[in-house]
């Protein structure tokens, strides 16, 4: 008979991750390029694209989130929570990349909504991943809890700005 498939030790899917958030990077010049016809980028008063700092700290966070993933057990709970951390934590920087190339408010704030929406819900693995007590380093878990509320009043404002505008 062949190898019973329980006794096997697979690598845990996360395991990898930890590598991941440690790799730089280099990038070309990310200035935000409207898409009207002028293709001029957004002024900040200090020479960078509107948003840089949002972007950073959004960047920041996801990598946070992705070496809290990779620390967390292997085991079904802690696999669940990782997924959940990875899942919304990368949707919500994909999403506020998207938004920056949005041809239209309506459809930037529509994305900034999809964005929020994932960052609640970091928030909430976030949290559930403190009271639960995984091992995993509990200053990064509250760190990550002050950005992503800080994140989250960010984005709420930016969407309220938005309609306001839209409305007058």
């Amino acid at each position: 008979m062949g190898k019973n498939k329980k006794s096997e030790k697979r690598p845990h899917p996360f395991s990898q991750i930890e590598v991941l958030s440690h790799m730089k990077t280099t990038t070309q010049n990310t200035a935000w390029r409207s898409q009207d016809k002028t293709n001029t980028p957004r002024p900040s008063g200090n020479g960078e694209r509107r948003g840089s700092d949002v972007s950073d700290r959004l960047l920041a966070f996801t990598s946070t989130l992705l070496g809290l993933a990779g620390s967390l057990p292997e085991d079904r709970a802690g696999g669940h929570l990782a997924e959940q951390l990875l899942r919304s934590g990368t949707a919500a920087y994909f999403r506020h990349g998207e938004a920056e190339g949005s041809p239209s408010a309506k459809e930037f704030a529509d994305k900034f909504r999809a964005a929020l929406t994932e960052l609640r819900i970091s928030r909430r693995a976030l949290q559930l991943l403190e009271k639960a007590g995984l091992p995993c380093d509990g200053q990064a878990v509250r760190t990550a809890l002050e950005e992503v509320d800080i994140l989250i009043r960010i984005f709420f404002s930016s969407i309220r700005t938005l309609e306001n505008k839209a409305a007058a």
